[in-house]
């Protein structure tokens, strides 16, 4: 079933998957509850409802929606700090005070009963008001805080084009929308909106089928992603100023190129939801680097059947924050993922909640995936939605890591058919009581490089260094290469790259 999701959020239009219009439910099927669970039959209920209570950990507190099957989707914060995210299986905008810890959701009269639609994108515009994306019905909302009031208007169509209108982007005075298969971005101008509003189209380049997620650099510049499904693509950069496309080719083994985020810097992000990987692109070199995420906890995907041999994280959206720390969800790890450019390290936090009916569980038990589809960060804090457990979901990164890892050394050099050794220091900051499991990965092809060490550890309260053996193939690639080399305890995952170049 995740495989499917996955297959089918990339390479198709989501309303084929979920429809638009009256379900096909009749009484002996369906219980009427008077809730948005009508839109279910009972049996499809704990697919795309809920499974069971919110959760919390230690690093992240879970808050369940009071309607029942709202399917949260697009979520994002204002300047008071207040969170606001979308329904998809109600239409309506919903906001949450984590001060008094309370929902209010917004009834849409223009909504008709029984409809559901993907609503990736939100944002809060300079306007004041909340826009979002309406994918089922091809529409671009505005929400006004003050007003409590709803307008809609129509998302252009391009002639011989299935239109998808997905994320949102606020850029001073205008809204960018990616049209997903429609093969282009729009830019809105909100200075003036009335019945309808200004907008231009910015086409995209190639015979791609899949134009992505795009940010603006500092220059104005607009950067985005277009592709094909596992066969590549380019990363565009577009100047608003002359209307000039510049082009620079994916690198290979890019599947799905979908989230993307700007440092300060200038340099690109980029999430790959196909595979594990996310990757880097340095304008003034123009060259582009691959990093890696683990293979997810084991519970999470299931593998009750033994088929998954190559499990993934499927890294979607990313976000940087005011540090420039990379934040990206992994959709089918179940996890809020942190990369820190700076120190080389990346940490994953484990979301509580899971649903068994999106991965390979069979009867295991607290197995599965909650549809962590999107995400924001303001002010040092993370919010998310869970789209299949009706939960928006809190991650406080200043909460103290149970354990720190440290690698020596950070940069090695091998020649094909040797290895190398690198040291792993696992420091513990509390009482350390279950073994911790060591994880790595590497962005070389299979068997290039291989990566061995201890599994399982156990610890005392004291450092501990394990030794992580590297190793390069007879007749491995030459390159460099970065390898994950990492420490999961709990529901955290901290991991170092170590950059090792093979001649």
């Amino acid at each position: 079933m995740a495989v499917l999701f996955g297959a089918i959020m990339v390479g198709s239009s989501t309303v084929a998957l979920f429809g638009v219009g009256n379900p096909k439910n009749t009484a002996s099927d369906t219980t009427i509850t008077g809730t948005p669970a009508d839109n279910y039959k009972d049996k499809d209920r704990p697919i795309y409802c809920e499974t069971s209570d919110a959760k919390s950990n230690k690093y992240i507190t879970e808050f369940k929606i009071p309607t029942e099957c709202t399917q949260p989707l697009g979520i994002t914060t204002d300047p008071s700090g207040n969170i606001w995210f979308t329904e998809s299986n109600t239409g309506k905008i919903a906001k949450f005070d984590p001060s008094t810890r309370n929902f209010t959701e917004y009834p849409n009269p223009a909504w008709q009963q029984h409809e559901k639609s993907m609503m990736w994108g939100i944002g809060y515009a300079a306007d004041g008001n909340i826009w979002y994306t309406d994918s089922g019905h091809n529409i671009i909302w505005r929400f006004s805080p003050i007003y409590k009031q709803y307008s809609s208007f129509n998302y252009p169509v391009t002639l011989g084009q299935q239109p998808f209108p997905q994320m949102l982007v606020t850029n001073d005075n205008n809204i960018l929308v990616n049209d997903f298969s429609g093969r282009k971005i729009t830019s809105f101008n909100l200075e003036q909106v009335g019945s309808t509003i200004n907008y231009t189209t910015i086409s995209s380049p190639g015979d791609y089928n899949f134009t992505s997620d795009m940010a603006v650099d500092s220059n104005g510049k607009i950067w985005y992603t277009v592709w094909n499904y596992q066969q590549g693509g380019n990363l565009v950069r577009y100047d608003p100023q002359t209307g000039n496309k510049t082009q620079f080719n994916l690198p290979r083994g890019i599947l799905a190129p979908n989230g993307i985020s700007i440092e300060q810097d200038g340099k690109i992000w980029v999430t790959d939801t196909a595979s594990s990987l996310f990757f880097s692109f340095d304008q003034q070199s123009q060259q582009f680097t691959k990093f890696i995420t683990p293979i997810p906890v084991e519970s999470v995907y299931g593998n009750a059947s033994g088929l998954i041999k190559t499990p993934i994280s499927r890294p979607y959206w990313s976000q940087i924050d005011d540090s420039g720390r990379i934040w990206f969800n992994e959709q089918v790890a179940n996890s809020i993922g942190v990369f820190d450019p700076a120190k080389g390290t990346l940490v994953e936090y484990l979301v509580p909640s899971t649903n068994p009916n999106w991965s390979d569980c069979g009867a295991l038990q607290d197995c599965g995936v909650a549809q962590v589809l999107d995400f924001t960060t303001r002010d040092d804090k993370v919010w998310f939605t869970e789209w299949v457990e009706n939960n928006i979901g809190f991650l406080d990164p200043k909460i103290p890591l149970s354990i720190d890892v440290s690698a020596t050394p950070t940069e090695i050099t091998i020649y094909r058919g040797e290895n190398s050794t690198i040291s792993l220091t696992i420091t513990p900051n509390e009482s350390i009581v279950d073994p911790i499991t060591i994880v790595t990965a590497n962005t070389a092809n299979t068997n290039d490089l291989i990566v061995s060490g201890n599994h399982q550890i156990t610890m005392t309260n004291q450092p501990k260094t394990v030794s992580i053996n590297i190793s390069a193939d007879n007749f491995a690639l030459t390159g460099t290469y970065k390898v994950l080399i990492g420490a999961r305890y709990h529901e955290v995952t901290i991991s170092k790259y170590v950059t090792v170049t093979i001649k």
